[in-house]
């Protein structure tokens, strides 16, 4: 499976992409093609355009939660798919895989909505979308975890957190959006549902902005535990996480254009 990171808040000089405080992913194997998030705006089509990635034959799309910074391009998308077919393209059915309450209001400390910024039945001509909270293979080691149980606390209020897991040969490749639900709850419950206890990479955003150090050094300790080979933080990890967070933990860097493979 091959990894490109679409968008994220970094860019990198040589790339020439954009970059926006959101998070978007491609996955791709020689059958399947499946996006994770969709970022806040059109960036992650401009950026996958200066790549040579056809998002046309997306097979699948992943949400991991209903922030705009993760849904917001969805509508971008829609457009994008919609002139395609005005202009004679024909698109394959593709999927949008969530959890069922990820197109749900959701309000900031101002009342502001700061969820899906459409809505969701003016998708429905263009994507099937597959609301459950369960467990669902998207293909023989893809496996999409639906609503990850709160079996460690979490300040998330909402039930709409979910992540993808790649079974590699090395161990899991565990793909998060935000992870308000934990990484805890989110590792342990990969590991559960898959049987595998080795983590290979963990890559995505763990919601660790301007945490206090004694909760970054706890995460560090519990990481440094696991043994991971590649840890990539982004998106809602801030500096001060992640310079904390590599004393327990080699911290790779993340930025739009970064490109993974496993197999």
């Amino acid at each position: 499976m091959d990894l490109t990171v679409l968008v994220d808040n970094n860019c990198k000089i040589e790339y020439n992409l954009l970059a926006e405080p959101a998070l978007s992913f491609l996955l791709e194997n020689e059958y399947h093609k499946v996006l994770f998030d969709c970022g806040y705006s059109d960036v992650f089509i401009k950026n996958a355009y200066k790549l040579g990635l056809d998002l046309s034959d997306v097979t699948d799309i992943v949400l991991s939660h209903g922030h705009n910074d993760h849904t917001g391009g969805l509508l971008r998308l829609e457009a994008l798919y919609r002139k395609m077919m005005k202009a004679g393209i024909s698109l394959n059915l593709k999927t949008i895989f969530c959890t069922p309450n990820a197109f749900d209001i959701k309000l900031d400390t101002n009342d502001r909505n700061i969820g899906f910024p459409g809505k969701v039945e003016e998708l429905c001509d263009i994507f099937e979308v597959d609301f459950t909270d369960s467990c669902t293979w998207l293909s023989p080691k893809l496996l999409f975890l639906g609503q990850i149980p709160k079996t460690y606390d979490t300040d998330y209020k909402y039930d709409d957190d979910t992540a993808l897991v790649f079974k590699s040969e090395n161990g899991l490749v565990i793909i998060s959006g935000c992870c308000h639900i934990g990484i805890k709850n989110l590792i342990e419950y990969a590991q559960k549902v898959t049987g595998e206890k080795r983590i290979d990479t963990f890559i995505g955003g763990i919601h660790l902005v301007d945490k206090s150090e004694y909760r970054i050094r706890e995460l560090g300790i519990y990481l440094r535990n696991l043994n991971i080979n590649n840890f990539y933080p982004c998106h809602c990890c801030d500096l001060n996480a992640k310079i904390i967070l590599s004393e327990y933990i080699k911290v790779k860097e993340v930025y739009s254009g970064l490109f993974l493979s496993f197999n």
